[in-house]
């Protein structure tokens, strides 16, 4: 090749090269993209709403005449065969607690039981139609408003049914609050009557005269519980972590029954009490088997540990720490972490075990506790993030050096 030759090849390649790196810039990097999902609506805050928007009304069984107490908003379906005819009647209950038959009058029945209500208007019937066959039947419930206060998360009003429980207005108002004394809950009559549930004991046991029903006038009042009396700390792997308040003589079984919530990653095998006892702190390793014996006591510092995860780091889309499977591979969990990235090589991932012992490969079983890392490939190594264009055109720049050092 003469030397007019090579400097025109040298001029065609180094034109080349410009434009490459000219264009560099003008040709988008799709993978510096970030995808947008559209999140899913949630509603936050919800002061309780649920008995109040939910107008369909679930029945535990069918109601007890004998102990339903019929009040203002309640229809009675009323039917009357006398010698003047038929009457057939939608009856509501009126706010000031009447029912209005035509030609028959007006009957008080307010708190009264639904047999002793039934049994009045008959009573009243009878007295102008007294040989009339009368027969009435309670086809649908009312709805009237209840008071809550105190140690809930949102006190105020709420709108229940004859039938609706104590229950179900906490979970209306959000919860209990965690200085809640769920198990001194006073409920003050219309009349000023006090009577106090245990709440506990129908989360534990199902005693459903802890989670009674109510009547108009009624009111709800959750105490708050003293933390330097009866507090203790829940901490570690639980949702709600913070302060609860326990009553004298509970047991761990019964605050895991009533209260714990654990994560994913919780290892229950072994649950650390730290107690001070006479300015001595003492640390109790509590097993399964002594939950039910183990009595907490205020002051109770109670952590709940993680189970060890693996860690999946290096070159793989989402680094970080995965629960635990037993039999999975070090390609499962690559896989859990997105895949590995394009400069990444998974064929080569290294397993550090938590005896110390070192692996490599993707169908090395993984333990409890090891770390995964998925180390740069060589080509990523040597070229770093060049794109294929950028790539070509640092050979043809290697080329051209070869050419100018072969002409010399």
């Amino acid at each position: 090749m003469d030397m007019n030759k090579k400097s025109k090849l040298q001029v065609m390649m180094l034109v080349f090269l410009l434009s490459a790196f000219s264009l560099k810039g003008q040709i988008p990097d799709v993978s510096s993209y970030k995808r947008i999902t559209s999140s899913p609506v949630t509603i936050e805050n919800n002061t309780g709403d649920f008995i109040t928007r939910n107008t369909d009304i679930y029945l535990e069984g069918t109601i007890d005449p004998g102990k339903y107490i019929v009040g203002p908003g309640d229809k009675l379906s009323f039917n009357m065969l006398s010698s003047d005819g038929i009457v057939s009647l939608l009856l509501t209950i009126t706010p000031t607690g009447e029912i209005l038959i035509p030609a028959v009058g007006v009957i008080f029945v307010d708190k009264l039981s639904l047999n002793v209500a039934i049994e009045k208007i008959k009573k009243t019937c009878l007295e102008k139609y007294n040989n009339a066959k009368i027969n009435i039947s309670l086809i649908s419930l009312r709805r009237f408003k209840i008071q809550i206060s105190g140690a809930v998360n949102f006190p105020g009003f709420v709108n229940i049914d004859p039938v609706s429980r104590l229950g179900d207005i906490i979970n209306v108002v959000g919860g209990f609050h965690q200085l809640a004394k769920e198990y001194n809950i006073e409920i003050q009559s219309a009349s000023g009557e006090k009577r106090y549930v245990n709440y506990t004991n129908f989360v534990i046991n199902g005693d459903l005269d802890e989670n009674p029903q109510f009547i108009e006038g009624d009111k709800i009042y959750v105490p708050f519980g003293n933390i330097e009396d009866a507090g203790v700390i829940l901490r570690g792997a639980i949702k709600g972590k913070g302060y609860d308040i326990i009553q004298i003589g509970e047991t761990l079984q019964n605050l895991l029954q009533r209260k714990i919530e654990l994560e994913q990653n919780a290892d229950i095998s072994n649950i650390l009490i730290t107690r001070e006892n006479n300015d001595v702190k003492e640390v109790i390793v509590v097993s399964p088997k002594i939950f039910s014996s183990t009595i907490l006591k205020p002051g109770d510092i109670i952590d709940f540990s993680e189970e060890k995860a693996v860690m999946v780091n290096g070159f793989v889309k989402v680094p970080g720490k995965y629960q635990f499977s037993p039999g999975f591979k070090a390609a499962d969990y690559i896989g859990i972490a997105g895949g590995n990235l394009v400069d990444g090589d998974s064929k080569k991932v290294t397993i550090y075990h938590i005896n110390g012992s070192i692996e490599v490969g993707q169908s090395i079983t993984v333990q409890r506790g090891d770390i995964l890392v998925v180390p740069r490939t060589r080509m990523s190594m040597f070229f770093g993030k060049l794109s294929l264009l950028e790539l070509v055109s640092a050979v043809f720049t290697i080329y051209l050096a070869f050419l100018a050092a072969g002409a010399q």
